[in-house]
């Protein structure tokens, strides 16, 4: 592993770099999850999980920013009548995105689904 400000070599579990000091550990970038406003499912809260995890809760036509380290991750939807589990990426070229997504309507249930995804 190398320092992302000096360039030297590090070991993997050293905290900071040993030339320059800079902090060493994984880069960090945002999600903001932005959900559309309906008027169906509208006092009901989604639920938005990474790789695992409870991150934030989106009410209906409001935004969410989370913080996430670069690379592969997966997010997952989950409301009471359906799940939507995606793989997403966060680049170093592109470390903070925009989820914009939706409560959809089935013959039976509703569930989150993803809209777009933009760099910002």
């Amino acid at each position: 592993m190398f320092c992302n400000n000096c360039g030297n070599k590090i070991e993997n579990n050293d905290v900071f770099c040993n030339k320059c000091g800079s902090k060493v550990g994984p880069e960090m970038g945002s999600i903001v999850f932005a959900r559309q406003s309906k008027f169906y499912g509208s006092l009901i809260p989604i639920k938005v999980f990474i790789d695992g995890n409870l991150v934030t809760t989106v009410g209906n036509g409001k935004e969410e920013k989370v913080q996430v380290s670069v690379g592969k991750h997966k997010l997952a939807f989950n409301l009471w009548s359906g799940n939507d589990v995606e793989d997403i990426e966060l680049t170093k070229e592109h470390p903070n995105i925009k989820i914009n997504f939706a409560l959809k309507m089935g013959a039976v249930t509703s569930k989150p689904k993803i809209i777009s995804i933009e760099n910002l």
